[in-house]
């Protein structure tokens, strides 16, 4: 009986650990950066890099669920070299600061040279990180691709320009150049649509042009339509005040400014925002550093 018993558990456990094997998702491998930076160029692959946080919930999330994934698994471990990396010890912390991290979890696809690829952040689905790892092996299938190179063929029309610049957002891409290019060929912009309203909150800073008058006239509108976007470009005016005082080398230019910024931040922020002399006492203090 014990003759017979042997094999038998022999085949068990050759199918359990088959089993645990496929059901792993995504082989984490043991290295330090530079190690798999190393391998991914001899190789001839990019990296995934998990970078996390022991305390962070999202992250645990992220490996006991997302991580897990049989598809993922095999998808990632194929085609990419993967690292987990504390973003608050050693190699984790010195890519924190080289791409200017600032949440937890976040995912990066590095290129064996170290350049990033493209950036995940927050606990997603596993889904979407084989759509991100896919669009990394072949950028020319991406949506963002597509209308770069349209742009690049000469297309300018606005509804397009619109979309293209959107999409290098959601990519963290820097849009400066098209948003300029954009407001030379469309000047015009309708506040109320939510596109234009976009290219407003990015490319226009002058107190003087019409459009930040009518912004600043119509906030509580503009609110109710647009969100905390409005919130983000009044705090980024108060930026552009402090700026243009430095390069003038005048602080009279922030509490003249404040003048026109404080009714249409007194309207959004009502109770919760702050009086207009610790305004200019906060921002004179940041002119004086």
């Amino acid at each position: 009986m014990n003759v017979l018993k042997k094999p038998i558990m022999a085949l068990f456990i050759a199918l359990f650990m088959t089993s645990t094997a496929n059901a792993t998702g995504i082989n984490f491998e043991h290295l330090t950066l530079q190690q798999g930076l190393e391998k991914a160029k001899k190789e001839n692959k990019n990296l995934f890099i998990d970078v996390y946080a022991t305390w962070c919930g999202p992250c645990k999330y992220l490996t006991k669920s997302v991580f897990t994934d049989e598809y993922l698994g095999k998808f990632m471990n194929e085609n990419f070299i993967c690292l987990k990396l504390d973003g608050e010890l050693a190699d984790g912390e010195s890519l924190m600061y080289d791409f200017d991290l600032d949440s937890y979890p976040t995912m990066l696809f590095l290129s064996p040279e170290k350049a990033m690829l493209k950036k995940i952040v927050g606990a997603v689905s596993s889904t979407e990180i084989n759509k991100v790892g896919q669009g990394v092996l072949n950028p020319e299938s991406t949506a963002i691709y597509k209308l770069q190179k349209r742009y690049d063929e000469g297309e300018r029309d606005r509804a397009f320009m619109q979309e293209l610049i959107e999409a290098m957002l959601n990519e963290d891409q820097e849009t400066e150049e098209v948003v300029v290019e954009f407001l030379d060929k469309h000047p015009k912009l309708l506040l109320e649509n939510e596109g234009d309203f976009l290219i407003f909150c990015l490319g226009i800073d002058d107190l003087q042009d019409a459009h930040t008058v009518q912004f600043l006239k119509d906030v509580g509108t503009l609110k109710e339509l647009h969100g905390d976007i409005v919130n983000t470009k009044i705090s980024l005016m108060f930026g552009v005040l402090i700026d243009d005082a430095v390069s003038k080398g005048d602080p009279k230019v922030i509490d003249e400014g404040l003048e026109k910024i404080f009714p249409a931040y007194e309207l959004v922020y009502g109770e919760d925002g702050y009086s207009k002399k610790n305004l200019s006492e906060m921002l004179l203090e940041v002119y004086n550093e």
